[in-house]
């Protein structure tokens, strides 16, 4: 799976994995050195912590995630509490320990989950101040009475640290599903401004095609119109040269006929004959040339 692609609790989970796994090595390198973990309590503490980091990343990598956040949860917090315990004190690093344990839960968990948590962390951590408070066999009473105000103290903080934190991350979310709409709008107009854009790319496509064919019938009429005036001239032509003279011809025997008297009418006949040939053969190469 691609980083970004994962939940940002996925991440922070990952990271707070890697972060314990090193820190615990640290530790028990440190307690290995000094001590040779002759201190049984303090080497039972590390490898019950390293256990927990071990199995929790086991489950997270299974896919079971709010399994793993409440393995390496509870059996880090059960050995801080042992470790109070055992030490008939209560230590700060055991204690920051846990703050760090409720931070974890308010951001890596949502709804109502977080709540019965941090419920059962509190009577965890109360349960552990008053038995340390309630031995005056090993506490007299100014020790009893500071545990009591330690007590108060780190429930105080695990509320102000739990709850600010769990806040936050609501405010978070809320904000990223904000975004997440507005950036599944933004996808959504880009993918319509997309679709009009290859509508427009159609429509221009389709209208070029258009240019084309119009650009062709305007030739294939520009051809016929041009075609028409070269016949209109051909015509025009003919009518001047070639059927003028044999109506002018035939005009001036009827002239003729009306002003003499004494005509050989045959002779007549016979030239207004020829004149309307000539006037037909004219005619019918004229017709012969328009229709090409």
């Amino acid at each position: 799976m691609n980083m970004n692609d994962k939940p940002i609790e996925e991440f922070f989970f990952e990271s707070l994995l890697k972060i314990c796994l090193g820190s615990v090595l640290i530790v028990m390198s440190v307690d290995f050195y000094f001590t040779g973990f002759a201190a049984t309590r303090s080497a039972i503490i590390d490898f019950a912590i390293l256990f927990a980091i071990l199995i929790s990343a086991l489950l997270y990598k299974k896919g079971y995630f709010l399994a793993s956040v409440l393995v390496i949860g509870f059996l880090t917090m059960a050995a801080m509490f042992y470790q109070s315990i055992a030490t008939d004190s209560i230590t700060t690093s055991s204690m920051a320990v846990v703050m760090v344990i409720g931070f974890g839960f308010s951001v890596l968990l949502k709804g109502k989950i977080p709540f019965l948590l941090h419920g059962i962390t509190l009577i965890g951590m109360i349960s552990v101040f008053a038995w340390l408070a309630m031995h005056p066999t090993r506490y007299g009473k100014p020790n009893a009475n500071d545990i009591i105000v330690a007590g108060v103290t780190y429930l105080i903080l695990y509320l102000v640290i739990g709850f600010s934190s769990m806040l936050l991350k609501k405010r978070y979310d809320e904000a990223f599903k904000i975004l997440a709409e507005q950036h599944l709008e933004l996808v959504e107009k880009t993918n319509e401004i997309e679709t009009q854009n290859e509508e427009l790319l159609l429509s221009q496509e389709n209208l070029y095609q258009l240019n084309l064919t119009l650009e062709s019938k305007v030739e294939e009429r520009t051809r016929e119109v041009q075609k028409q005036n070269e016949q209109l001239i051909r015509y025009a032509y003919a009518n001047a040269h070639h059927v003028r003279g044999p109506v002018a011809r035939l005009l001036g025997l009827i002239q003729l006929s009306k002003m003499e008297t004494d005509l050989d009418y045959p002779f007549l006949f016979q030239k207004i004959e020829e004149q309307t040939h000539e006037i037909d053969a004219v005619v019918k190469e004229i017709n012969k040339e328009l229709e090409f």
